[in-house]
């Protein structure tokens, strides 16, 4: 083999090897590739859903929260009593994939009327995910703009349905995500 073969080969393989390692650029002779850093943050949100001791209401805990833009693993813990929502659709959207998973199991896009207690809804969003009394509710958001944005239980839980408590008590089945 020649040397400019020899050096033409190792030049194609250290691209390979830039291209495959995450950079996109080709260094030229006797110059260092350019690297790119991306620095990824996963942030994780807790939210549970639990009976108010003092007046018996379900309510978010926290309902005022904020989460940094990015990638967010929610869990929602229902510690409520079960429940059912003959009218729901109960289609998850605005997850990665419109996918949820209810204790542990595969991922699920569409969740049983006969089993959900609340939602967790961000209309602005198009975010809707399904909870069943007394699971553990898990869901990834991919959130690229800032701001606030109110969030409801859209299952009419109360006795009022959906203007009556606790839907229609601030802190309890509303409140505000602030995305910064």
């Amino acid at each position: 083999m020649q040397d400019s073969e020899w050096f033409g080969t190792v030049a194609l393989v250290l691209a390979v090897v830039v291209v495959i390692g995450g950079g996109f650029a080709i260094a030229a002779e006797g110059v260092p590739p350019a690297t790119t850093t991306v620095a990824v943050s996963v942030s994780h949100l807790n939210l549970t859903i639990q009976i108010n001791a003092t007046n018996g209401m379900p309510q978010y805990t926290p309902a005022n929260f904020s989460v940094a833009r990015g990638e967010i693993i929610v869990t929602i813990v229902d510690q409520d009593a079960p429940a059912a929502w003959p009218g729901c659709a109960c289609n998850v959207t605005g997850t990665q994939g419109n996918v949820e998973s209810i204790n542990g199991s595969a991922p699920t896009s569409q969740v049983s009327w006969t089993t959900v207690a609340h939602t967790f809804t961000v209309p602005s969003l198009h975010i809707n995910v399904l909870s069943p009394a007394q699971s553990t509710v898990t869901f990834t958001l991919w959130l690229n703009q800032t701001g606030q944005f109110p969030w409801m239980c859209m299952d009419p839980c109360g006795s009022n349905g959906y203007t009556g408590a606790p839907m229609g008590v601030p802190g309890y089945m509303a409140g505000t995500m602030t995305v910064f």
